[in-house]
């Protein structure tokens, strides 16, 4: 083979070799078939740490402890109670003429109050129930009001074995703190009765202006009861400096 018939051959092939190449790049994205498995997995590792540093100005540490063993009963009763208006006044007013008569009636076994603008640490332990530790101690609220005549009437009954209250109004924020265990036990049957029969008006007109009820009647009996306020009180209120005359 000569020179110059290798050199046309080998230029030959080149050309061959491009056009096969344009051919390929023209057709690579015609079609395409990708096929991808992956196996993810993923770990998230998290952790926070808080540090709250606190200067309480007080403290306020109480230890209540509270037995009862018995009978606890509480009455009120109104009967038989009538007003007459001013028979000289042709349209009584019901501000200046109606009665009323308000009856209540009060039990309790056990009862405390903590009350404190700086941190509260208490301990509390409320027990009540009959004279034998075995036996049912009663509480007995009754209240009543019975054949009213030209009056409102509000009359209520409230019986609880245990209760305790807990009040911090904080100044700052520093002492908005209350720690504490109450422990209460009520073995007692614990009754409230409010009652309110025949209650009549004549002779009055407009009575529903009246802002409250003519007859309200509720009884409550509690066997334990335990409440816990946490709030920042309120600012004092200052008197702003008088200004000069002008």
């Amino acid at each position: 083979m000569t020179r110059e018939l290798y050199k046309k051959l080998a230029a030959g092939c080149g050309a061959l070799a491009l056009a096969g190449t344009m051919t390929s790049s023209a057709n690579a994205f015609d079609e395409v078939n990708w096929v991808w498995n992956a196996d993810v997995v993923t770990t998230v590792e998290t952790s926070a740490v808080a540090i709250t540093e606190l200067a309480p100005t007080g403290l306020n540490q109480a230890e209540n402890e509270q037995e009862t063993r018995g009978n606890i009963s509480s009455t009120s009763d109104v009967n038989a109670f009538s007003v007459t208006p001013d028979a000289n006044l042709t349209s009584p007013s019901l501000a200046t003429d109606l009665g009323r008569i308000e009856t209540s009636a009060q039990a309790m076994g056990n009862s405390a109050s903590i009350s404190s603008d700086v941190q509260i640490n208490y301990d509390s332990s409320q027990i009540f129930g009959g004279v034998d530790p075995e036996t049912f101690g009663t509480v007995t609220a009754e209240s009543s009001a019975l054949t009213i005549t030209n009056a409102a009437v509000d009359t209520s009954a409230t019986a609880v074995a245990n209760n305790l209250t807990v009040d911090l109004d904080y100044a700052t924020s520093d002492d908005a703190i209350a720690i504490g265990n109450n422990v209460q036990s009520a073995m007692a049957d614990v009754t409230a009765t409010s009652t309110a029969d025949t209650v009549s008006i004549a002779g009055f007109t407009g009575l529903g202006a009246l802002p409250d009820p003519v007859v309200s009647s509720s009884s409550t009996a509690v066997g334990n009861n335990f409440s816990v306020n946490v709030q920042q009180a309120e600012p004092p209120v200052v008197d702003p400096l008088p200004q000069p005359p002008i």
